[in-house]
């Protein structure tokens, strides 16, 4: 799945495809070596959201929300259920997971080598997933924190 660089939540890796962005900015991130092709990590967000923290080899950038609006990623494994497309993956591990986040993980069926199926993500909202034959809604929050691989 190709999403923008905005909606991949912290600590997702993914690999840059493209970008629409003014050259003057697109030239300076070349100059730092955001070339297409290049492992991105999304270090930290704002606390309201803007800026976030991004890093290329060990270079740190922040980029405004209307900046990485305009380029394109694709998340890499393991990658946020949050930003899963429509298919079949297995929970690989958890982000966090304190007491009331593992119960409420334990309460939706989601373990670790739990497999899931995402029918709906729209990437701004709920996700709708299948797990044991079982369908749940999940925030957007909590998906960020659960971590998935495609099942082959």
């Amino acid at each position: 799945m190709i999403v923008t660089l905005r909606d991949c939540p912290e600590n997702t890796k993914c690999v840059l495809v493209d970008s629409d962005i003014p050259d003057s900015l697109k030239n300076r991130l070349m100059g730092m070596g955001w070339l297409p092709g290049k492992l991105i990590e999304v270090v930290r967000r704002a606390p309201m959201g803007d800026p976030t923290i991004y890093l290329v080899d060990s270079t740190k950038i922040f980029l405004r929300e209307d900046e990485s609006q305009m380029i394109k990623v694709k998340p890499v494994y393991p990658m946020p259920l949050a930003v899963a497309e429509k298919g079949v993956y297995k929970i690989v591990s958890f982000l966090g997971g304190g007491p009331r986040f593992m119960e409420r993980a334990k309460n939706n069926d989601l373990s670790i080598d739990n497999i899931v199926e995402v029918i709906s993500n729209l990437l701004r909202g709920k996700i709708i997933v299948i797990v044991n034959g079982r369908e749940y809604t999940i925030g957007r929050g909590f998906s960020e924190r659960i971590f998935v691989e495609a099942v082959k």
